[in-house]
């Protein structure tokens, strides 16, 4: 059971960088706000069980998002094969059931 703990605390930790780097990014640019014209590109991916909804503002970002779906796609598959071998089912006889 230490390894599921482990897990669980290393997705919440992940949550709070994710929230620190958001609030960062935001304040830095917030901050430092120019008024010259800058060209801006934003792209993304949502990951929805297996499937991945990728979208962005221009070809080159949708295909940074794409490239970043199949990368979260190989880190998913790695960490449920983990997983999975972690956890083990008990051999239960059947007839303890009759």
């Amino acid at each position: 059971m230490a390894g599921i703990g482990l897990w669980i605390t290393v997705g919440i930790i992940l949550i709070f960088i994710g929230m620190a780097v958001i609030i960062a990014a935001t304040l830095l640019s917030a901050l430092g706000q120019q008024q010259s014209q800058q060209k801006v590109e934003a792209g993304g991916v949502i990951m929805i069980g297996p499937v991945p909804i990728i979208f962005g503002t221009s070809w080159r970002m949708a295909i940074i998002a794409i490239v970043l779906a199949i990368v979260l796609i190989a880190i998913a598959l790695v960490m449920m094969l983990l997983v999975g071998r972690a956890v083990a089912v008990p051999h239960v006889a059947v007839s303890a059931f009759i």
